[in-house]
């Protein structure tokens, strides 16, 4: 179903990052939640900083997925997700096979570990790669989408990352500390009943904000590192295709076109 053809081996190399774009562009909407301009900024930052023969983890499964395994595979890489839906780990294991394993001749099982739960949990959640023996050195967090869920996420993912390792956002620009009311409304509008006003305690600094704060305050060197992400949004057609939905996210506040919706730190323990 997915096993569409791009092109040989070489050719895949090659052109990689119409590849990744490729591949994202097969994705139902409700799976392909980021952008093509995010997912091509993060793999960029992959790419960009060398990373080889390394863990990567994500936390909140997607497009992201794509760019993450396909980097693993070109570069001897251990993709290790959360998400609390094993539907979408299912999913995308039958496109990552089909459009990117056959092609490369890779066994997908040697690249990536899904893990249907919570991310924060402590006997199956980020704080198991030290069980594991695997230290991360890239982390793209998004999933809960709350400060205190994030930080959870981070603090144990930072316990177990190598020496310099690097933390990457999505909808940084978030401000929901304890409760995403925005994702709450969504759901309430559609079982017809009206929306929620978020109280003033439920609103925090900008994600970028609190956790460059929170890493800076746990680690000597902190730096919030250059990304592709503004450049690329520009002419990024997924906002025209989904643009319907688009404008219902905005709308309810999900969903805001900024540079700081996608950001990246490079830490140094």
């Amino acid at each position: 179903m997915f096993d569409f053809h791009f092109g040989t081996r070489d050719e895949i190399i090659k052109n990689d990052e119409e590849f990744v774009l490729f591949t994202k562009r097969m994705l139902p909407r409700w799976i392909n939640g980021i952008p093509d301009s995010e997912c091509l900024a993060l793999y960029r930052i992959l790419k960009v900083n060398n990373l080889k023969k390394t863990a990567l983890i994500e936390t909140g499964c997607g497009a992201s997925s794509i760019a993450l395994v396909f980097h693993a595979i070109l570069n001897d890489c251990k993709v290790v997700s959360w998400d609390t839906n094993p539907s979408k780990g299912s999913f995308l294991k039958s496109v990552i096979n089909e459009a990117i394993c056959k092609p490369l001749n890779a066994n997908i099982n040697d690249y990536w570990e899904f893990i249907a739960f919570d991310s924060t949990n402590n006997h199956l959640g980020i704080a198991v790669l030290s069980e594991m023996k695997i230290k991360p050195t890239l982390g793209f967090f998004d999933s809960l989408h709350t400060l205190d869920h994030l930080i959870a996420e981070i603090n144990a993912y930072s316990d177990s990352a190598s020496d310099i390792f690097y933390v990457v956002l999505d909808d940084a620009n978030y401000t929901n500390k304890e409760e995403n009311f925005s994702y709450i409304n969504m759901l309430r509008t559609k079982l017809k009943l009206p929306s929620i006003e978020q109280p003033i305690s439920n609103v925090c600094k900008p994600y970028h904000e609190e956790i460059q704060q929170f890493l800076s305050e746990k680690f000597k060197k902190v730096e919030r590192i250059e990304n592709d992400f503004e450049k690329l949004m520009t002419d990024d057609i997924y906002f025209d295709y989904f643009q319907s939905d688009w404008k219902q996210m905005i709308k309810k506040g999900m969903a805001k076109k900024t540079k700081d919706r996608f950001v990246s730190f490079k830490i140094e323990k």
